[in-house]
Parts: C-alpha cells; sequence; structure tokens
C-alpha cells in the first residue's frame, strides 16, 4: 500500500465507519499485516506523470501512485474506485483489478 493511499483509507473510514475502524487499520499496519510502499524518487515522479496524463480525472497523487507502484511491479490493484482504473491503462493493456465491477455491484447493491 502506498504511503499516500495510507492517509487516504485512514480519512475515509474515519469518515464512513469511524475512529475505532480507523486506528484499527493503523494498528494492523504498524503489526506488518499490510506492507507499506515508500514511494521511491523515481516512483513519485512516475505518478507525478500519470496524474498529468490524465489531467482532466483529476486523479491525485494516491491513484496515481498506486498506478505507478502496479506498472513498475506488475502488481493487481485492489480498489473500489473503478472509474479511474477503468479510464487510464498502462503501457500495455488494462491494469489488473482485484474486485470487478460486476462483483461489487452484485456484493453491494451498488452501481
Amino acid at each position: 500500500m502506498p504511503g499516500p493511499v495510507i492517509v487516504e483509507v485512514d480519512q475515509l473510514v474515519r469518515a464512513r465507519v469511524g475512529p475505532h475502524a480507523a486506528r484499527a487499520f493503523l494498528a494492523a499496519l504498524g503489526a506488518g499485516e499490510h506492507a507499506v510502499a515508500y514511494l521511491s524518487s523515481g516512483i513519485f515522479r512516475h505518478a507525478i506523470e500519470i496524474d498529468r496524463r490524465y489531467d482532466e480525472l483529476d486523479l491525485g497523487l494516491a491513484d496515481a501512485s498506486v498506478m505507478a507502484l502496479a506498472e513498475r511491479h506488475r502488481l493487481p490493484i485492489l480498489t473500489f474506485d473503478f472509474e479511474h482504473f477503468r479510464a487510464t491503462r498502462p503501457p500495455s493493456g488494462y491494469w489488473r483489478l482485484v474486485v470487478d465491477e460486476a462483483r461489487f455491484a452484485e456484493a453491494t447493491g451498488r452501481r
């Protein structure tokens, strides 16, 4: 999980679920249950370039850093932000998403 995403997840969980859940997420990170990916200067520059390339989407650093890391290390992406990850592409093909839109909609009743 890229560093910028940690901040975004903390804020979203606090706003939508509550501080107890956010603290549980942070405790799991601190216990090493999730890997934290710190952005090298090269990955950071690439994230900035991705954000600039898709300026009309207003991706932001969190999504762009996920894309830059996934591209560099050929990783799948866990996200519920299907709009941004379907509107952008790595140099070849599509992003490999862990959860697809159809399954998410079926499981949550949200489209």
